[in-house]
């Protein structure tokens, strides 16, 4: 099974879940990005033939910080990037 179509028969896992009936547009506009009418009815058609499977997902794994990196120091990290990101933005706001 490809990684699309898992996450269309998750995204109809979570709706069942809320209460509601997927459907083509619910799928559609809870699986985010462009998915097609027939992918929808696939996902929904195989979420039909078993709508209790396990959907294995290749989750990408957050990135640790070394142990040596203290709390201070990440946060200094991530100050950083915050200021270079809104000089980026402040230079791409302005034209330049």
């Amino acid at each position: 099974m490809n990684d699309r179509l898992s996450d269309l028969i998750s995204v109809c896992q979570t709706l069942v879940r809320e209460g509601k009936k997927p459907s083509v547009g619910l799928v559609r506009s809870r699986a985010g990005g462009n998915v097609s009418i027939p992918e929808a009815i696939k996902g929904i058609q195989s979420w039909k033939a078993q709508p209790e499977q396990v959907i294995k997902r290749n989750e990408i794994p957050l990135p640790e910080h070394a142990p040596t990196d203290s709390l201070e120091a990440r946060v200094d990290t991530l100050e950083k990037q915050v200021t270079h990101l809104k000089q980026q933005l402040e230079a791409i706001l302005s034209g330049g």
